[in-house]
């Protein structure tokens, strides 16, 4: 097991992350959810185009979304304000939607990206919608990614957009910790998480811009859309956002999660730095000025080498390997951590997380040695490998990324 401790905190009324004293916000501010993408593969690693018949067989069952193509699905979590009810929400996700997809003669597989070529257009989920949307941005069709998005409860747009700007700084250490995306169309990229390379397609997949209110992001997102960068609100895709159909933040810069566990790693940390925002905001403390080049290269850097990039760090604006970064962030959402009852949890699952390494790490190792049926049968059983409350199964050591 690998110790992670908390940096010392900054003092109070200094800094971009400085922590006012007094009470955390109140729920509804507390409230998480939690969207899972998934690719359907055939056991030899083919797309598996089977996700209308599983919506169908799975109805009402699961609460389940139909994706981009016709080998994706996403499935959703309950609201929760508990992280072990969320770990058991994804868990039973998971389990459901991969026994309906071995019903279905198909793997259940939880990548950023596809490990090998998949169908383009032939294989685009029949939506107008879906379609504007290729003909505009997604070239043949293969510009295919998975994600994990974590919504957590606001009291209002206004203070969504605060939170937003106070969190923007730290995505480039969420995206290292959740990058699980090495493969594309059958080679190694050499990046932890190539999605991020892939999400180049579409012009609104990048860090949010900073704006004052709620009004301010409304005009920004209708000048994207006006501007033929999006169709409409819900394809405005920045990695952090007010949802267009929640009263919530949602933060979506990880890759889909390899296990349950990392799922509630993730929606854990984002909801204490969502928390920790709304604190500051409420208190009046300022956002981060941080360079918009420089957190943008930082998000390179994380796709790239994961944790083994160097990080813009938001408390010391220096950059920091990633790993070197994650005292700060506990430290940071510590009392967040500490008030929602999830440091124990968290802090075990960070720990174990690094034990074990990156998504993407576990991947290459899961390849070595074996076909595209091999890594396709690991990956799955990867997906279903853990409820999400202990630790990770052991792993070989590899280096990150």
């Amino acid at each position: 097991m690998v110790a992670v401790t908390a940096g010392p905190a900054p003092p109070t009324g200094s800094g971009p992350t400085a922590v006012p004293a007094g009470p955390l916000p109140a729920a509804p501010a507390t409230t998480l959810g939690v969207e899972e993408e998934f690719f359907l593969l055939r056991s030899g690693g083919a797309a598996a185009t089977v996700a209308p018949e599983l919506l169908r067989a799975l109805d009402g069952a699961v609460d389940l979304q139909a994706e981009f193509m016709q080998f994706q699905v996403e499935s959703t979590s309950q609201v929760r304000t508990d992280l072990h009810a969320l770990a058991g929400d994804l868990t039973r996700g998971r389990r459901a939607l991969a026994a309906a997809a071995g019903e279905l003669g198909a793997l259940l597989v939880a990548s950023g990206t596809p490990p090998f070529r998949v169908p383009g257009r032939v294989a685009v989920t029949p939506s107008p919608r879906y379609r504007e949307m290729l003909d505009r941005w997604s070239r043949a069709g293969e510009d295919v990614s998975c994600a994990t998005h974590v919504h957590v409860g606001v009291p209002s747009r206004d203070l969504g957009v605060a939170v937003v700007d106070r969190v923007r700084g730290w995505l480039p250490v969420l995206l290292a910790l959740g990058a699980n995306s090495p493969f594309w169309r059958g080679r190694d990229t050499g990046w932890a998480s190539y999605r991020h390379a892939v999400l180049r397609a579409w012009p609104t997949a990048v860090l949010p811009p900073r704006f004052r209110d709620a009004a301010a992001w409304d005009e920004g997102v209708a000048e994207r859309i006006a501007e033929g960068a999006a169709l409409d609100r819900a394809s405005v895709y920045w990695f952090a956002r007010l949802s267009p159909r929640y009263p919530t933040v949602e933060i979506r810069v990880a890759d889909a999660a390899l296990t349950t566990a990392e799922a509630v790693l993730i929606a854990g940390l984002c909801r204490a730095l969502v928390v920790t925002a709304l604190r500051e905001a409420v208190a009046g403390a300022p956002p981060p000025e941080l360079p918009d080049a420089a957190l943008a290269a930082s998000v390179v850097a994380a796709a790239r080498r994961g944790l083994g990039g160097l990080l813009l760090d938001p408390w010391t604006r220096r950059w920091l390997p990633g790993r070197d970064a994650l005292p700060g962030l506990l430290a940071h959402v510590a009392p967040a951590l500490e008030e929602a009852g999830d440091a124990v949890l968290v802090r075990g699952l960070l720990e174990a997380r690094l034990t074990a390494r990156s998504g993407a790490a576990r991947q290459r190792a899961l390849r070595r040695g074996t076909g595209p049926g091999g890594l396709v049968a690991a990956l799955a059983a990867a997906t279903l490998a853990d409820g999400g409350v202990g630790y990770l199964p052991p792993t070989p050591r590899v280096p990150e990324g």
